[in-house]
């Protein structure tokens, strides 16, 4: 279902997709069901997440996806907006899903892919998130954080691929060093967005009892072909099954 949410009085266009039997409107009276917020790329759409978010919905999760302001079918010009800016709508979309009466908010997941991944790792840090994945997620200093992200990435970006960051020095890097939830992270092989240097810099804060690392073999940044798309859809539900069978083994 196609909706617009608001962000600092500006509209995002956003998907929300919910498994079959929400839709068929029959589920037992006051269950509630997991969650997951999908937030795409710089530069991309919600376009590529909202398949996965309706093979995931198969799982019984409610998925919401978003274009970022700027991008897609969302108000504004890409060069209008900051990191600042995008962090405030990917907190509204969160608040949405929070305030469905169908989703339990104890069981809310965030995926997000490169800048989206940054985002995420960041939202984790101001929301109550239970899973967190990041596929390639990029990596940036704190500075400037309300200076547009296109003039950032023109101007900078090569710093941020060679730079070891500390948690001082960049919101993700705390936020995943102080995430109590499952975290899986994902790298792609032959990316030449996002070095290995920094999927390492990640690595070295999260807690390794929480961890799944999985590395797509010879895939590029953007997933470009089908096959890719499945092995990426068919880590997600790997992660997120294993997680529920966690659960009914604690009891």
């Amino acid at each position: 279902m196609k909706f617009h949410l608001k962000s600092d009085n500006q509209n995002l266009s956003a998907n929300l997709v919910k498994p079959e039997n929400l839709r068929a409107k029959n589920l037992p009276a006051g269950r509630q069901v997991p969650a997951l917020l999908f937030i795409h790329g710089w530069g991309s759409s919600q376009e590529g997440n909202i398949l996965r978010a309706e093979k995931l919905s198969e799982l019984g999760f409610i998925c919401v996806t978003i274009d970022l302001r700027g991008h897609g079918e969302s108000d504004g010009k890409l060069e209008e907006f900051s990191r600042k800016d995008h962090l405030e709508d990917v907190l509204a979309a969160y608040d949405y899903i929070a305030n469905l009466p169908e989703v339990d908010r104890e069981q809310i997941g965030v995926i997000g892919a490169s800048y989206g991944g940054y985002l995420a790792s960041i939202l984790a840090g101001e929301r109550k998130i239970k899973w967190l994945v990041l596929r390639v997620p990029a990596l940036y200093f704190d500075k400037n954080f309300d200076t547009s992200t296109l003039q950032l990435i023109e101007n900078e970006v090569e710093a941020f691929k060679t730079s070891n960051l500390k948690p001082e020095d960049s919101l993700p890097l705390k936020s995943v060093q102080n995430f109590s939830g499952e975290i899986l992270l994902i790298e792609s092989e032959d990316d030449a967005i996002i070095p290995h240097s920094v999927i390492e810099n990640y690595l070295e804060y999260i807690n390794k009892d929480q961890l799944t690392y999985k590395i797509m073999k010879n895939t590029p940044h953007d997933l470009r072909t089908e096959d890719q798309q499945r092995e990426y859809i068919g880590i997600l539900k790997s992660f997120l099954v294993s997680l529920r069978a966690k659960r009914r083994n604690l009891g």
